[in-house]
């Protein structure tokens, strides 16, 4: 019982994390119907940012958040304003085309300014951890599930509270209508994909600790898992974001404790299937 409790602790809280990386990418999708295929690399961008200030001045990755979320800012309107705006009524693929582009060229820049090889940044509580009688919980695992929590809290409150909410969910159900109510789905639109970039520069900084080894290349295999949490959760759909997040860390953690290393990667891919055989809109999505 003490084991299962540890595994289940351990991937519920990768699982909120999961679904803090995974988001960014809902709120987008929710308000422009756009995949952004770059969404793991520009929070391995964050993470490299991170590097390089631990390297220029020994800057703690938790304090690098302070300089790489306004940097994030910036490069959201950046790639908003002059990459996808042209492509907000395109084809589909148009903007699929455009953001794998984009992983090629962060990913190889970061090769080129960092190399491939295996990088790490150590934090404050690196090593630190939190006994719990026999439970062990990593110390840095433990900020990034408070920091996923806060964000989805206030998430959850920005939509349900505000005038800015209710304008996102008004444009996430028909952004044809939400203009003919007067509101401003481009200025709306902006601000999502802005917001949903800068995450990632709280994102990054946290999780550096957490996965502890990175590489440039990593960026694509996180958006593969950002997509799995979207579908499963339900495309769009915030709450179902956290629950496919929180769904594919526990099943991911028992199946590192329970099968081999080589079979357990292959389990959300596996749920990814069913839930597209059985449900295909998603956990809490609505069928068509």
């Amino acid at each position: 019982m003490e084991i299962f409790v540890q595994v289940l602790l351990d991937g519920f809280m990768w699982g909120a994390v999961y679904a803090l990386i995974a988001s960014g990418l809902t709120m987008v999708y929710a308000i422009t119907r756009l995949l952004n295929f770059a969404h793991g690399d520009l929070m391995f961008l964050a993470m490299y940012i991170c590097l390089a200030l631990y390297r220029a001045f020994g800057l703690d990755p938790y304090l690098s958040i302070f300089i790489t979320t306004p940097l994030m800012v910036i490069l959201g309107l950046l790639v908003f304003h002059f990459l996808i705006r042209p492509l907000l009524k395109a084809h589909i693929l148009m903007v699929i085309q455009l953001t794998l582009g984009l992983v090629f060229i962060i990913s190889n820049s970061l090769v080129l300014l960092f190399t491939s090889e295996e990088e790490t940044v150590p934090t404050f509580i690196t090593a630190s951890k939190l006994y719990l009688g026999p439970i062990i919980l990593r110390t840095p695992l433990i900020v990034a599930f408070g920091v996923a929590t806060m964000a989805s809290l206030g998430f959850y409150w920005v939509l349900r509270s505000t005038d800015f909410g209710r304008s996102v969910r008004a444009i996430s159900q028909n952004s044809e209508t939400a203009e003919l109510m007067g509101i401003n789905v481009g200025r709306v639109q902006m601000i999502v994909f802005t917001l949903g970039i800068a995450l990632l520069g709280i994102v990054g900084p946290v999780v550096i600790p957490v996965i502890q080894v990175m590489v440039p290349t990593m960026g694509l295999h996180m958006t593969l898992f950002a997509f799995i949490i979207l579908v499963v959760g339900g495309a769009g759909n915030f709450l179902g974001a956290l629950i496919g997040g929180l769904i594919i860390g526990i099943a991911e953690a028992f199946g590192y404790f329970y099968l081999s290393a080589s079979l357990a990667p292959a389990i959300p891919y596996a749920i990814f299937v069913l839930i597209l055989l059985f449900r295909p809109q998603g956990l809490m999505g609505e069928a068509a």
